[in-house]
């Protein structure tokens, strides 16, 4: 019966990542769609740093990586977050590593605001995530080691 219980808990890990990438690729391509339809003005694209795409990879791969948390709601939120990112970083790849943002609010040359769908998938997504890893961990706080012995392991660690 121990296998049967694996083998649940595997096929469970694969809805979540597959949560984790539909939900993704449906708000990247949304994203992508609302800046190839929107015209944005010269001034209001953002150069990215080869830096910048290295860390949008690893967002992503970590975000992948939360499928394993035994929660679908971190999932989905895992999934929103990596939308934004995903979309930003397509729109980089074509651009030249320049992201477009068609969204304008105020003046660009007096404390305008130039933003896009990706941005606000990406900050909704990094609440969201938050919200869901906390709920997560205070339902299983009984799980987590007591203050105390965690201070002491990682004191240990650290002596080496």
């Amino acid at each position: 019966m121990r296998n049967a219980g694996a083998i649940v808990e595997k096929q469970e890990t694969r809805v979540r990542l597959l949560l984790v990438l539909a939900s993704a690729s449906a708000l990247a391509a949304v994203d992508l769609f609302v800046k190839l339809t929107l015209p944005t003005p010269e001034w209001a694209f953002h150069q990215r740093s080869d830096e910048w795409v290295a860390l949008s990879l690893l967002l992503l791969v970590g975000a992948a990586a939360l499928a394993r948390v035994p929660s679908r709601a971190v999932a989905v939120a895992a999934g929103v977050m990596s939308g934004g990112v995903l979309g930003n970083l397509v729109s980089a790849m074509w651009d030249g590593n320049r992201v477009p943002n068609p969204f304008v609010i105020g003046n660009p040359f007096v404390g305008g605001v130039a933003f896009n769908l990706a941005d606000v998938t990406f900050f909704v997504g990094n609440l969201v995530l938050t919200v869901a890893l906390v709920g997560m961990t205070i339902r299983n706080r009984d799980r987590l080691i007591p203050p105390r012995r965690l201070v002491r392991a990682l004191y240990l660690r650290a002596r080496g």
